[in-house]
């Protein structure tokens, strides 16, 4: 199997190359519901390949029952989803038994009828405009205004498929753009969630700096026979859950790569050294760039030939060093 290198195609087509069992730890962002257009041309998620497709107005061929479009344009979030598990279950089949899958997923606010159609969309039943897709309000039943809860149902959905999810953890982001609603708080945080493929896995434990009250507590505690303290009090104690991270200023043509101390830590706890970092969701390149600083190999699939470009243009310049 290569490694060190990115699959310019969609994330389905891309893991369909990989072996079972190859990969030793995959750490991704997905596209989030709703959000953005990144410029794709569609695929047909779901459906047959072969049948003369007749879509309805939200991209849904009415003999198949396909979807043509990008991940993430999904007239409904239950479709999204559906789409993005049945991903991840090809990435269940690549990973090692004792691989970990790390993956950042933000949440959307319902705003019905955000992707109405136009009025020029193209001519013949096997035509699509894709960027003018509205919420099909037959399936979509959140409140205009609400949160949508999509970490919380691909949580979900996920351990029903047999994923071990084994922390949700909080990224919290300090230097949070400020937004100009007034009706409710800003929102400084988004979600990592770290599932493990079997209850056996690869995982080197991090520890972060004692709390101030812990110092006081650690520095009292009597020396060990061997007169010093364990290794463990020395490191720190136990990473925990909520990461303090803020978010980088990216000059690239890139709508939203996570920041590279993000991804620092599940590297390090979930994939050995020398071992193989996937990410099906490549974007800009920032998991490659990281697994390699990490001294990993790296694996990555982006349909974004731009986005691609990029990658490799962040990996010929060698490493950047990770903003705190």
């Amino acid at each position: 199997m290569r490694t060190d290198v990115i699959f310019n195609t969609d994330a389905a087509s891309g893991l369909g190359r990989l072996p079972d069992n190859s990969i030793d730890c995959i750490v991704t962002s997905p596209p989030y519901w709703q959000l953005r257009d990144y410029g794709l041309s569609p695929i047909l998620f779901g459906g047959r390949q072969e049948c003369e497709h007749d879509f309805d107005d939200y991209a849904i061929c009415r003999s198949c029952g396909g979807w043509l479009g990008q991940l993430g344009q999904e007239p409904s979030r239950e479709m999204f989803l559906e789409h993005l598990v049945g991903i991840f279950d090809e990435c269940c089949r690549v990973l090692k038994s004792t691989g970990t899958l790390w993956v950042n997923l933000g949440d959307s606010y319902s705003k019905l009828n955000k992707y109405n159609r136009t009025d020029d969309w193209p001519p013949g039943k096997n035509a699509h405009c894709l960027k003018t897709l509205r919420v099909d309000l037959s399936i979509h039943r959140v409140p205009h205004k609400s949160l949508c809860n999509i970490p919380g149902l691909f949580a979900e959905m996920m351990i029903l498929r047999g994923w071990i999810l084994r922390n949700e953890i909080i990224w919290h982001k300090p230097s949070a753009v400020p937004t100009p609603v007034k009706d409710r708080f800003t929102v400084d945080f988004e979600k990592v969630f770290f599932f493990a493929k079997s209850p056996k896995y690869d995982f080197r434990q991090q520890f972060e700096p004692y709390a101030g009250n812990e110092t006081n507590r650690i520095s009292r505690q009597p020396e060990h026979p061997t007169g010093s303290k364990s290794r463990n009090d020395l490191q720190g104690r136990n990473k925990r859950a909520v990461w303090r991270i803020t978010t980088e200023i990216s000059h690239e043509k890139h709508y939203a790569p996570y920041p590279q101390k993000l991804i620092e830590t599940p590297i390090e706890a979930g994939c050995p050294p020398g071992g193989v970092v996937l990410d099906p969701f490549l974007g800009s390149g920032t998991t490659a760039l990281v697994a390699r600083r990490l001294g990993r190999h790296y694996i990555g699939i982006e349909p974004n030939p731009e986005y691609v470009a990029i990658a490799r243009s962040r990996l010929e310049r060698g490493p950047e060093t990770s903003k705190q």
